[in-house]
């Protein structure tokens, strides 16, 4: 089974919580962190990578901290985890047939993904709950 990362994983919840709270004017990464139970450190390290790469807006001060600037129609979960994994696994190039073109399908499908659909209410990929019951 394909597995994503922590930071990925951490990254969409951001994101996700972002927006879901894109009325209120910024989320600080403490209370994304608080509201998620999410470690802040790494939290924090993945929000400036998103910000450095345009994906969400920061603002320094009491009543600062991060809202999304990107439009997330246009990003794809690929793009995602070239912004924020330090180790591309998908770039590496492999020499035998079957591995390329299950490289390349998954590179494809993962294009396909907009973080729109993954992180935007009432857009969200829907699971079914029985599917949920089984990972628990």
């Amino acid at each position: 089974m394909l597995c994503l990362s922590s930071k990925i994983d951490y990254a969409l919840i951001a994101l996700a919580y972002l927006a879901e709270h894109e009325s209120a004017t910024f989320a600080s990464a403490r209370e994304i962190a608080e509201a998620q139970n999410l470690p802040l450190p790494l939290l924090m390290k993945i929000l400036k990578r998103l910000h450095r790469h345009a994906v969400v807006r920061s603002v320094r001060g009491t009543k600062g901290g991060y809202q999304l600037q990107a439009n997330l129609d246009r990003l794809s979960l690929f793009d995602l985890i070239g912004l924020v994994e330090d180790d591309k696994p998908l770039q590496k190039k492999h020499r035998h047939g079957p591995v390329q073109a299950l490289q390349f399908r998954l590179i494809r499908f993962l294009g396909d993904v907009k973080l729109s659909d993954l992180v935007i209410p009432g857009r969200r990929i829907d699971v079914p709950l029985e599917r949920l019951a089984l990972s628990a």
